[in-house]
């Protein structure tokens, strides 16, 4: 079980099975390190908890992007399940808390992805000038999941607790654009060694999934996602933008699309006020995931078709299809 594909395996098992849906999350919880990290994937044999770095000597701690808080609340919406709120509610406290107190060197309150492959995008050119790096997408994450759990905390009648989080969920989210944000570019570059490191993915849009920004940065936000040359391909989103030097449609994480970061972004705009931009993504996925006769990893943004390596019969991308069919039969986007 790889964690980050776990959490969107459960938005597709909550429509037939509910307790399949939770196990998901917490066979997760169940190997959690005594300091709050998750591993990165569990096996029969044991669980992933470090890989060597790429290209220099030594490891570094491998997890997923912190989307745990995200998917209970969806598994919470379709069964009113209190109880499984309560249970894993702790835990991922100390998930969070994690990112910050082992993952952030200068300690200005920005979390740092010290592996690549804590962020699943293996491979992006976001990390091709070494570790550690600062990342808008995951400090989004973050700002997500601690308002989710602020929503927790008021479903569980722990209204402190709930006030807390959604603090620190404004604070990270002004801390973003402190951080990353380039008025000029109208972009949040990630940051190595607090140096913007400038390729321009979808990555760099993130903040808006947040429904923290300011109205003025979000329209420069959606003006770059909607912009062909850019991420609004016949098949979006590419994964680096096409007219960046180092787009590759077909090389994984480095352009091609994946239609788990289209979820995110169909939320994202609908969170922003945008639900016809948010239905047209939506059904542009659908239409994607239906051109083949199986199902894959990801496609190349420009021609729908799989790439040479992409695996077939792929649990996420099957799973973001299923809710968002099933989402779309009812008149819904993804309702958040």
């Amino acid at each position: 079980m790889w964690q980050w594909d776990a959490f969107f395996h459960a938005l597709a098992y909550r429509h037939v099975d509910q307790r399949l849906a939770e196990n998901q999350l917490r066979v997760l919880l169940d190997h959690q390190r005594d300091d709050g990290m998750i591993p990165d994937a569990i096996h029969d044999e044991g669980v992933v908890l470090r890989w060597k770095l790429p290209g220099v000597e030594g490891e570094s701690d491998v997890t997923k992007p912190p989307l745990i808080a995200w998917a209970a609340l969806k598994l919470y919406a379709a069964s009113g399940n209190r109880d499984f709120l309560s249970e894993i509610y702790e835990p991922v406290s100390r998930w969070n808390r994690w990112w910050f107190e082992k993952n952030d060197d200068d300690r200005d309150g920005i979390a740092q992805y010290n592996h690549g492959f804590s962020s699943g995008l293996d491979d992006s050119p976001l990390w091709d000038e070494g570790m550690p790096v600062e990342s808008p997408e995951l400090n989004t994450y973050l700002v997500m999941q601690m308002d989710a759990l602020a929503q927790v905390a008021e479903i569980l009648e722990l209204p402190d607790d709930a006030v807390q989080w959604r603090a620190c969920a404004a604070d990270l989210a002004q801390k973003i654009i402190a951080h990353f944000w380039d008025a000029a570019q109208g972009v949040f570059w990630a940051t190595r060694d607090h140096k913007p490191i400038r390729v321009l993915t979808p990555f760099n849009l993130y903040p808006l999934l947040t429904g923290r920004m300011p109205r003025a940065i979000v329209e420069r936000l959606v003006a770059h996602l909607t912009n062909p040359d850019e991420f609004w391909t016949p098949f979006p989103i590419p994964t680096v933008a096409r007219n960046d030097p180092k787009c590759d449609p077909n090389q994984m994480w480095r352009g091609p699309s994946w239609v788990n970061i289209n979820y995110l972004f169909v939320e994202g705009l609908e969170r922003c006020g945008y639900p016809d931009l948010a239905r047209q993504l939506r059904d542009k996925t659908l239409d994607l995931l239906m051109r083949q006769h199986d199902i894959y990893e990801y496609y190349n943004p420009d021609t729908g078709e799989p790439p040479p390596h992409a695996a077939s019969v792929f649990g996420w991308s099957s799973a973001v299809f299923v809710d968002l069919a099933i989402r779309a039969s009812h008149g819904e986007i993804v309702g958040l």
